[in-house]
């Protein structure tokens, strides 16, 4: 029969059992099991006005089931959270014999067990510390299917209605005199009670562990897409981990500056690690753009480079077989004449020769190639013909399209396609069933090229159209491309440099100028900063 209780210990249930509505709806919202480990311990201590707890979780191993100590709290030690280790899953132990049986053990003193009982209590911990580990309340964690997943360990109550013992939390158990005096058997209520938050717990944990997967399953994904990535465009290795590292850390100085200011941080954790697959993800695309564009290093091809030189050398071969042909019929006054004309053709071939060469490389110089390429079809040469009497151009359509490129080594169609390898990134990952905390990453993918003022691509979108998170890969990607030493087309731009051209791109509009300022100092240049 249950015995009368006071007013005081009927408030203190209702109030336990209010707890324990609100101990529900806590548990379930928390997703970090790190964090959740540490609530249902600290939630079970302020109920029961444990001095110390722990939880032992079930894993399987070769050798079968073993328990794992996985987080620990002792507020007279001041100590949370001991090193992990693993300890056999058998009856000789407390959290061993509560795992196996399903069975709540509420002892006095584990110092003091009968004789009979299969269990025993470890002293080494207490004989370490000086610590005396007295009243115990061991409940184990179950599924729902019955199966035991872990144990929740509480140790040494406080809850004695004693003038000195009033304020649990402020209560040091130091002395043998302060073990006698303030510890104190846990009530049998709090049998019922602790299952009840024990099951809660497990629901909390089943749940936190199913999104853990879930998350493992994702981080795979991105990790298999990167890679497919960059087997198919190798010259970019690293690319993408790259802008997705100076993402979060942009968008952590964002938040940085915001609570400077006196502002929430803008950007939760889930925030942040939307941005990081988005970044990590953001050129997943170019797995549908021919490889070969991500391979051309010069504006021709090398088959196609190769090409042009057979036909410049076949060129100078018939010019100097046709010189020679005109030899055997002059006089030597025309001979003369002839020499230096031949000279002079073979000179400017050599020179058309070294030009094409030169112009070939994608890199920023003094010759600018449209003139280049004026100044190499106004040389007048004299007619060739091929076997056939055909015509032999110096130079075809496409190359000189190629050749006047004035910037990297695509021509507008081949830029063309590699630009749909945004919006191919956007079609491919908006199939993927986000979770609701991560539903924008194929958004910020898409506008990782639009600029502030309308000049980007896909849409051409305009200031504020543009997500904060998609002008914080654009920042990203611009940096990265002119500092990476990987691009096939172009040497790695000095970091000042490349800082300098993302000042100028923010001066006309087109980055973010915060987000540039920002980039100054992750790249070390601290006074830029703070000016």
């Amino acid at each position: 029969m249950q015995p009368n209780l006071t007013y005081e210990e009927l408030l203190d249930a209702y109030h336990d059992q209010e707890l324990l509505i609100q101990i529900g709806q806590e548990l379930v919202r928390q997703r970090n099991i790190d964090i959740l480990l540490r609530n249902i311990l600290e939630i079970s201590q302020h109920i029961t006005g444990a001095d110390a707890g722990s939880i032992f979780l079930v894993e399987t191993g070769e050798q079968g089931s073993y328990l794992r100590f996985k987080y620990s709290i002792n507020q007279s030690l001041k100590t949370k959270n001991y090193e992990e280790f693993s300890i056999p899953r058998t009856t000789a132990s407390i959290a061993g014999y509560v795992s196996l049986t399903g069975k709540t053990l509420n002892l006095d003193d584990v110092y003091k067990l009968p004789p009979n009982v299969p269990y025993g209590f470890n002293k080494i911990f207490d004989q370490q510390t000086g610590y005396r580990s007295k009243s115990m309340l061991a409940v184990p964690m179950s599924d729902h299917t019955g199966t035991i997943v872990g144990v929740i360990q509480l140790i040494n109550s406080k809850e004695k209605d004693h003038e000195s013992c009033m304020d649990l939390q402020s209560i040091i158990l130091a002395t043998p005199e302060d073990f006698d005096t303030c510890v104190v058997p846990f009530k049998k209520r709090y049998e019922a009670l602790m299952e009840a938050i024990a099951s809660q717990a497990t629901v909390a944990l089943e749940n936190a562990q199913m999104l853990k997967r879930i998350q493992d399953q994702f981080e795979h994904f991105v990790l298999a897409a990167i890679e497919a990535v960059e087997q198919r465009d190798p010259a970019t290795s690293g690319h993408s981990y790259r802008v997705a590292m100076t993402s979060v850390k942009l968008a952590r100085l964002l938040n940085s500056q915001d609570e400077q200011e006196g502002h929430l941080p803008r950007f939760s954790e889930y925030h942040i690690k939307e941005l990081e697959y988005a970044a990590l993800l953001h050129d997943f695309g170019k797995v549908y753009i021919d490889p070969a564009i991500f391979l051309k290093e010069r504006k021709l091809y090398p088959e196609d480079f190769e090409k042009l030189q057979l036909r410049l050398k076949y060129l100078r071969r018939s010019l100097e077989l046709d010189f020679a042909l005109r030899e055997s019929h002059l006089q030597r006054d025309a001979l003369d004449r002839l020499n230096k004309e031949r000279d002079k053709t073979i000179k400017e071939i050599m020179e058309i020769a070294h030009l094409i060469e030169t112009i070939n490389i994608p890199t920023v110089t003094e010759i600018d190639p449209e003139e280049a390429i004026s100044r190499i079809l106004s040389t007048p040469l004299p007619p060739v013909y091929g076997v056939e009497n055909e015509p032999i151009p110096l130079l075809t359509p496409e190359e000189i399209e190629n050749l006047k490129i004035k910037r990297g080594s695509l021509n507008a169609r081949e830029r063309k396609e590699m630009e749909q390898h945004v919006v191919r990134s956007y079609e491919f990952v908006r199939r993927i069933p986000w979770p609701e905390e991560y539903r924008h990453i194929p958004d910020y993918i898409k506008v990782h090229h639009e600029m502030l003022d309308g000049s980007g691509y896909p849409d051409g979108l305009r200031g504020d159209a543009i997500p904060i998170q998609g002008r914080i890969i654009a920042v990203a990607d611009v940096y990265d491309a002119l500092t990476a030493a990987d691009r096939p087309y172009k040497k790695a731009v000095p970091i000042p440099k490349a800082l300098a051209i993302l000042d100028d791109e923010a001066e006309r509009g087109r980055l973010d100028s915060n987000l540039v300022q920002l980039m100054h100092y992750l790249a070390g240049d601290k006074a830029e900063i703070s000016a």
